[in-house]
């Protein structure tokens, strides 16, 4: 099971603690998923809908037929060659020119001339209704990637004053989400793991909300542990390449000079090192029993001289 038919079962059982809730639902639902279509089997206009969750279809139609004087009809479609299963709904009946009014499907002229032009129902400055509306919406063409892959919310819709109209929403409840058109469709969506957070908390998937805020937590923890490792390895790797160094300017002027060439102190130093490659400087000077500074100018004083012969003053 995908996380986004999580969230939307989720969504579904939220509690309708008001009838415009549920009113608002199928607003936004309708206005995101619907389209005119006549039925021959009824010989009448209906609102057709079509989602891959017969969940969302079942809820809806339950809805709309206790808001509305409305039938109703189910159907499945299996598409054999894209191996899609998809639920239709059919709502037709009296009370159908009242649900695309409301809902905003229809608009109407100065002059009461009705026209297809869409518009977002009235009442939407409640925070109540505006939760419900945009659920609707979420339900009939949203999705949430799994949250152990991302944080990822998006809705596509085939209208872009709809997109518009709902990034607006969002944006003045405080959820800034981004606006892109993609082909012949417009996409509201949001990348930003604090911002699909309040999303769905907004719409109310709780659950869904802590589910992501999980991963994202496991995600830092990963990332930050990752960085240490490899914080680790670039230290230990350049280190490697100090020593190497070292070790070859000691080889240096052993071979060419001697040992008498390099005093005591400096003698001290070479041996140790020549005695531990691996050591990191603190490790040298616990051995040697004298301070980091001391054996890092130590070591500078050795490359002085291994340069010196390489350059030929040496003499």
């Amino acid at each position: 099971m995908s996380f986004s038919r999580d969230v939307k079962e989720e969504l579904i059982r939220v509690r309708l603690r008001r009838d415009t809730d549920g009113a608002m639902l199928v607003y936004g639902f309708t206005l995101a998923g619907a389209s005119l279509k006549y039925s021959r089997a009824h010989r009448t206009w209906g609102l057709h809908y079509v989602s891959e969750n017969e969940e969302c279809i079942n809820f809806i139609a339950k809805l709309a037929v206790k808001n509305y004087k409305l039938e109703h009809e189910i159907s499945l479609n299996v598409h054999q060659r894209l191996h899609a299963r998809n639920t239709e709904l059919l709502l037709y009946g009296e009370g159908m020119d009242g649900l695309c009014n409301d809902s905003g499907l229809f608009s109407y002229d100065e002059t009461g001339e009705r026209s297809f032009e869409m518009h977002v129902p009235n009442g939407l400055e409640s925070e109540h209704s505006c939760r419900a509306f945009i659920r609707g919406i979420f339900l009939a063409c949203g999705t949430v990637s799994d949250p152990a892959s991302g944080c990822h919310a998006e809705m596509v819709f085939k209208h872009e004053y709809l997109a518009r109209e709902t990034a607006e929403l969002l944006e003045s409840r405080g959820i800034p989400p981004k606006l892109t058109q993609r082909r012949n469709l417009w996409v509201v969506y949001m990348k930003n793991g604090d911002t699909v957070e309040d999303f769905l908390t907004f719409m109310g998937a709780g659950e869904a909300m802590l589910s992501v805020r999980e991963q994202r937590m496991l995600r830092e923890v990963k990332n930050n542990s990752n960085r240490e490792v490899n914080c680790f390895s670039a230290n230990m790797e350049k280190a490697a390449r100090a020593s190497a160094a070292q070790i070859e300017d000691i080889e240096l002027i052993l071979n060419e000079l001697g040992p008498d060439a390099l005093s005591e102190e400096l003698y001290d130093v070479a041996s140790a090192r020549m005695a531990n490659p691996d050591f990191t400087l603190n490790e040298l000077s616990e051995a040697i029993g004298i301070g980091r500074s001391a054996v890092n100018y130590r070591l500078k004083r050795i490359a002085r001289i291994a340069e010196d012969i390489r350059n030929g003053n040496d003499k």
